[in-house]
């Protein structure tokens, strides 16, 4: 069980990074050039993997005794909410100004 926990939160936060990387590339490539938008983008989805990866932390971990992550319904609700927001923010807010 604990493996499949980890394959799990290793599944959502990378998904959240590659999608974060995506919406960023395909906003600053109309504006930048394409390395300045690859660099911008791979900053921005490092960051969201990072802050992903904090949400399923538990807090009180104690090296081989506690799972290394937990799988929260609040973690996951953070996650989609952060790239919800990313998505609205990028694909419908900005293009229009």
């Amino acid at each position: 069980m604990e493996n499949s926990d980890k394959i799990i939160v290793l599944i959502v936060t990378f998904t959240a990074a590659f999608i974060t990387w995506k919406l960023v590339f395909d906003f600053y490539t109309q504006r930048f050039h394409k390395v300045f938008a690859h660099v911008i983008a791979i900053v921005t989805a490092s960051f969201m993997f990072i802050s992903s990866m904090i949400l399923f932390a538990p807090s009180n971990y104690v090296r081989g005794v506690t799972p290394e992550v937990e799988i929260t319904l609040t973690a996951i609700l953070s996650v989609v909410g952060m790239v919800g927001v990313l998505y609205i923010l990028f694909k419908h807010i900005l293009v229009k100004k």
